[in-house]
């Protein structure tokens, strides 16, 4: 038993230690690729958060549910790779329940619990085994499309590499094949493992195909073998050192969504991501609170005369109103052509997202919200104003009502989206 724990602790060691070097590795893949990221930015002067929508990192729980076969490879079995299903079938299936934490675009933190049965199948021995099989397990995925070509929060689909470590409790039993006569049995009571059952230590790997499916909603199939610290499994020692199986799973996965509340939201005219036009260097929105200031100190010079003169309202009332009318034109200069500022909610690649879905997922009324396509992808707004101060007084109470925590204000010019903001 010592041992078992012995082992155990070492897998998690080097477990732990793969992940820090590939955490490194990733950081200095991202390093790299925004580095060039920017660079082009510079070149193009364009803004690709307007282009890609909703497309910032979160971190958030998911919990899955799946059903599946199990396989045995080991000694008692008929072939070497593929299961019989008559006369004693190898056939069994488990589900298993997994929770999981992402903690970065490509690695996710996950703890899995397995229930299963297993069989193997020896006819020229005249024997079959059948097990009951309790796992527990602590896995890693690696976003492979993340690692390779970047973060996408609009991607419908993603293949993950899953690598980790666990512990294995079984019953097994043995029986003469023909008659059913129960040969030998191991766990039972005898084992240092849940109700008396054998345990072993296990390394497992394997791939998974996730799907989404809505906001919440994603389909997931994912398939892992595990190596077992022992050749017992089927209560039978030879040939290779370690006994092998195979669980395959098919099922559900529900994202919760995050808070929002250590998002730290950047507003559309952050430095270096809005670049303005040459003819439009002027504000097209003054600092409401100068204005007012300025305004209220260009009175205060006109009323301030001297004391042996009085002021007559006939003469000095013209004069302020002429002040004010002089001033205000620089800050609302007439647009060439109409420009409406809208709030995207969300938007994904090549593929249409349910209105009505929408509505639901974040609690609007499916008649607000406009459909409209850029750059290949379908974008999702709300609101329609005149002016960028009324937008982005929605996108806030958008953002702090309706969940929606990466909504931002994009510009529309004859009903056709810009690539930036006027």
């Amino acid at each position: 038993m010592k041992e078992v724990y012995q082992k155990s602790l070492f897998f998690t060691l080097i477990f732990i230690a793969s992940l820090f070097v590939s955490e490194q590795l990733y950081a200095q893949v991202t390093y790299s690729a925004n580095a060039k990221k920017s660079e082009k930015q510079k070149t193009q002067n364009t803004r690709q958060s307007s282009t890609m929508g909703s497309n910032q990192f979160k971190q958030s729980w998911r919990l899955s549910a799946g059903f599946g076969p199990s396989l045995f490879f080991g000694d008692t079995k008929q072939y070497q790779y593929y299961p019989v299903m008559n006369y004693e079938s190898e056939w069994k299936f488990g589900g298993s329940l997994l929770l999981e934490r992402n903690i970065s675009p490509v690695f996710s933190l996950r703890g899995q619990a397995l229930y299963s049965n297993l069989a193997g199948t020896r006819r020229v021995w005249k024997k079959y085994f059948n097990s009951e099989l309790i796992e527990f397990n602590f896995n890693t995925a690696i976003n492979l499309n993340n690692l390779i070509a970047g973060y996408n929060a609009n991607r419908p689909w993603n293949i993950n590499i899953v690598v980790g470590v666990g512990l294995l409790n079984f019953n097994t039993t043995v029986y003469e094949l023909g008659t059913d006569k129960v040969l030998a049995k191991r766990g039972f009571g005898n084992g240092s493992g849940i109700d008396g059952r054998t345990l072993e230590g296990i390394i497992m790997g394997g791939l998974g195909i996730d799907y989404q499916l809505n906001s919440n909603w994603s389909l997931r199939l994912e398939t892992a073998n595990r190596a077992l610290n022992t050749d017992l499994l089927d209560n039978y020692a030879g040939g290779f050192k370690y006994d092998i199986y195979n669980h395959t799973s098919l099922g559900l996965s529900y994202t919760f969504r995050s808070s929002g509340r250590n998002i730290k939201m950047v507003p559309e005219a952050e430095p270096g991501l809005l670049i303005v036009d040459p003819d439009q260097q002027a504000p097209v929105t003054p600092d409401k609170t100068n204005t007012q200031t300025e305004s209220f100190n260009r009175v205060i010079d006109v009323l301030e005369l001297s004391p042996e003169k009085k002021v007559e309202p006939k003469t000095e009332t013209p004069k302020i109103i002429e002040e004010e009318i002089t001033e205000v034109p620089q800050y609302n200069v007439p647009a060439k052509d109409a420009i409406e500022y809208r709030v995207q909610i969300r938007a994904r690649y090549g593929r249409q997202i349910s209105v009505q879905e929408l509505a639901r997922s974040y609690n609007f009324s499916a008649s607000e919200i406009q459909e409209n396509t850029f750059n290949g992808y379908y974008i999702y707004t709300v609101g329609s104003f005149s002016n960028y101060d009324q937008a982005a007084q929605r996108r806030n109470t958008i953002r702090a009502t309706n969940g929606v925590y990466d909504a931002f204000v994009v510009a529309f010019r004859n009903g056709i989206r810009l690539s930036k903001l006027p």
